[in-house]
């Protein structure tokens, strides 16, 4: 119907579905209410007809309100309208409601269940909801478990969608639940690799496609986490599935995200490698951050028809592209602003993309330190986002602020300045529950030794 979610309702509320004891319900034919009018006095017999040996189930009306608040919830004041005839397509939550009313028992039904009652009870401050989430949670890990050992002819009762979106669900479990340090991650790599099973020609339309681009940031995290250079950071990922739809803004700021991963990569190699083959690593690169800083520039571009800066900043945007910006110094030539929770997530991983590769640049050229000051600004707009979604949100962790982690992570480890390290550890520190608890704690993820290596050899003036 289009109809906006009232949101959980916090209060008690009855549905009476039970089906009388036996004795009452063979009364039950027999029985009859007796109205008396008030103006005749006459009194009316009804008779009532005996009630079916069925009622509906209470579940199902409970797996609406809890798959409703979920998606509703989901982006919050980003939800994207609901898909409508030759309107907006429907994208990957639209099909929840669909595979929870499958009949036939799956793993993506008690996947489903789990992420939206933790999701529900969460916000509600319900215990015994989000206690039977957890019992949906373990169901869920063992049938999907016993299914993905099963040989093809098993495996094939359940369709390659219902699989991953049970494996994505449960990503989304263990970010809110946090049952163990860093649970979401093995979710995700096990998402990615049902859908590398697929190849990337079935990603290219219908759900596959949808919880494709989902899942593309999250393998992001997970690659940074494991300090590894993830598949759909490769030339046909990035661009077979979209062969049929277009990215969005969205998603070409993912594939930066994949370009920096491949700088990371190569920068982790030669770190650690001989004499012999560092002049070859220097070289690639250097071709690696000139082709992320490139994307970054067309992004920005892009980006800024999406804001709503004075227009004559608007014009000077558009000859930005006759200069070589890329070594420009002004502010006005690389910054975004952010007015919301959805343009600040999205310009700080930008800017904690700029903030990688202009530290790399020490590992190739030598007038790397001339960024120094405009790392500083990158780091201050991750560290100001946080703030202004705080503010927001209120003092424990929203999903709002949930979405600025890695950035301040990179922040963290990556910034020039000691104070601004300092400071995004101590924002990093009040995620103390869920999935991401524990990330501020020193650790060799997100290429650490990379940022640890150019920081100890390429000093900075003290900030």
């Amino acid at each position: 119907m289009g109809l906006k979610c009232p949101g959980a309702r916090t209060d008690a509320f009855f549905v009476h579905t039970v089906v009388p004891d036996a004795s009452l319900r063979d009364s039950s034919s027999a029985a009859v209410t007796t109205i008396k009018s008030a103006s005749s006095h006459k009194t009316v017999m009804v008779h009532l007809p005996q009630l079916p040996s069925w009622q509906p189930s209470r579940a199902d009306a409970f797996d609406q309100l809890f798959v409703s608040h979920f998606v509703d919830c989901f982006f919050g004041r980003a939800r994207p309208s609901l898909p409508i005839p030759h309107g907006t397509p429907k994208i990957w939550l639209h099909e929840l409601p669909g595979f929870l009313a499958s009949p036939n028992p799956s793993p993506v039904q008690c996947s489903i269940r789990a992420a939206s009652m933790l999701s529900y009870g969460t916000v509600t401050g319900d215990v015994s909801i989000k206690t039977e989430a957890c019992r949906w949670y373990m169901r869920a890990l063992q049938s999907l478990r016993y299914l993905l050992s099963l040989e093809d002819s098993g495996s094939s009762l359940y369709s390659p969608e219902s699989t991953v979106c049970a494996a994505v669900m449960l990503i989304h479990f263990e970010t809110t639940a946090g049952t163990s340090p860093k649970a979401w991650l093995p979710h995700v790599n096990g998402a990615a690799s049902l859908l590398e099973a697929q190849g990337p020609e079935r990603c290219r339309d219908g759900f596959m496609h949808q919880i494709f681009r989902h899942l593309r940031l999250q393998t992001f995290v997970a690659a940074m986490s494991d300090n590894r250079l993830h598949p759909f950071a490769s030339p046909q990922w990035t661009t077979v599935p979209f062969e049929i739809h277009p990215k969005l803004i969205f998603d070409n700021l993912i594939d930066i995200l994949f370009a920096v991963l491949r700088c990371l990569s190569t920068a982790n190699d030669l770190i650690s490698s001989n004499v012999n083959h560092m002049r070859q690593l220097q070289a690639e690169l250097s071709n690696h951050i000139q082709d992320a800083r490139l994307q970054m520039h067309e992004w920005r571009s892009e980006a800024m028809l999406y804001t709503s800066r004075r227009e004559d900043d608007q014009s000077a945007s558009v000859s930005e592209a006759e200069q070589d910006i890329t070594t420009s110094l002004d502010a006005r030539h690389f910054m975004l602003p952010y007015t919301d929770i959805p343009s600040a997530a999205l310009v700080s991983f930008y800017d904690a993309a700029n903030i990688i590769v202009l530290r790399l640049l020490h590992l190739v050229s030598p007038t790397a330190s001339l960024y120094d000051a405009r790392i500083q600004q990158h780091t201050q707009s991750i560290l100001s986002a946080h703030e202004m979604i705080s503010e927001k949100s209120g003092p424990e962790p929203s999903r709002g602020s949930i979405m600025l982690v890695q950035q301040l992570k990179i922040a963290a480890l990556w910034s020039v300045s000691s104070q601004q390290r300092a400071v995004a550890v101590n924002m990093l520190q009040g995620f103390r529950k869920g999935g991401f608890a524990g990330i501020s704690a020193p650790s060799h993820e997100y290429f650490a030794d990379v940022a640890a290596h150019i920081l100890r050899n390429y000093p900075v003036e003290a900030t």
